[in-house]
């Protein structure tokens, strides 16, 4: 699933901001109080948070060191519906979301999940994928079958992440780490005893390392709604308007579907 970009990211801007995976440079703050779409389109770019090591979502291809991913190529196409490049500031998780809110990023695309608590402090556009939360555990691991079992247990999970949350919630005590491969490897070497992550992810790094070891122990029933979040204020009314109509051109033209297919060999855009 690791593919180069196509086309649509010939126009794409990438540069590093903070070290969510190692990576450190600067990012353009934005001021308030002036239409948000207007001065992205005078500055040519739209600033965009990502990771950039979260596969298949936003990684490096191990051969040309190319950011990709699915939501790396959506951002792009976004971008280019606007009629702007995209310009990618890796950060850590928690760092992009403070990034935006704050204005440092006009927006972050990483398979953010819309949540209440998160409402209260973005403004989401309209989903763009669905996904599941699961439970990952070593495959001889037959004490964690369900969310519940992980009260009294230990997992890895992203500082700022919807699964730290759903782990504190749960009764579990939460390490933070960077990437997903670093998650897996705490579960496959014992030191903690399970993982919270999306299954597009988890099945990801199934396929990808062909890993025996490890399995999904619980899913999560209530869908996952991936969505781009923008700084609240009336000043980006605009902006959310003009991605929600990119989105939803992308999705009717085949877009999104094309991507998804690309990255997880399935549609995760239609609900």
């Amino acid at each position: 699933m690791k593919k180069n970009l196509s086309m649509v990211l010939a126009a794409v801007m990438i540069t590093t901001f903070v070290a969510g995976c190692g990576q450190g440079a600067g990012g353009a703050k934005t001021s308030t109080g002036d239409d948000h779409l207007a001065k992205i389109k005078a500055a040519g770019k739209i600033t965009v948070a990502t990771e950039g090591c979260w596969a298949p979502f936003t990684y490096h291809d191990e051969t040309t060191d190319e950011l990709v991913g699915f939501d790396v190529e959506v951002a792009a196409a976004i971008a280019e519906k606007l009629g702007v490049e995209a310009d990618f500031q890796e950060v850590a998780f928690d760092g992009g979301l403070t990034g935006v809110s704050t204005g440092t990023f006009d927006m972050m695309a990483n398979g953010v999940d819309v949540t209440d608590d998160r409402k209260g402090t973005y403004d989401f556009t309209e989903p763009y994928a669905y996904d599941h939360a699961v439970v990952v555990t070593l495959a001889t691991n037959d004490t964690i079958t369900s969310f519940d079992d992980l009260n009294g247990h230990t997992t890895a999970n992203s500082a700022g992440s919807t699964y730290e949350a759903m782990g504190k919630e749960h009764g579990a005590t939460v390490s933070n780490v960077d990437t997903l491969g670093e998650t897996m490897t705490l579960v496959l070497n014992g030191t903690v005893d399970a993982t919270i992550n999306a299954n597009t992810s988890a099945q990801d790094y199934f396929n990808t390392t062909g890993t025996t070891e490890l399995k999904v122990a619980a899913v999560d029933p209530e869908v996952t709604m991936y969505a781009i979040p923008l700084a609240k204020g009336s000043d980006n009314d605009s902006l959310r308007e003009a991605i929600n109509g990119a989105i939803k051109e992308l999705r009717e033209e085949g877009k999104l579907k094309e991507i998804s297919e690309k990255y997880f060999g399935a549609d995760i855009t239609a609900e």
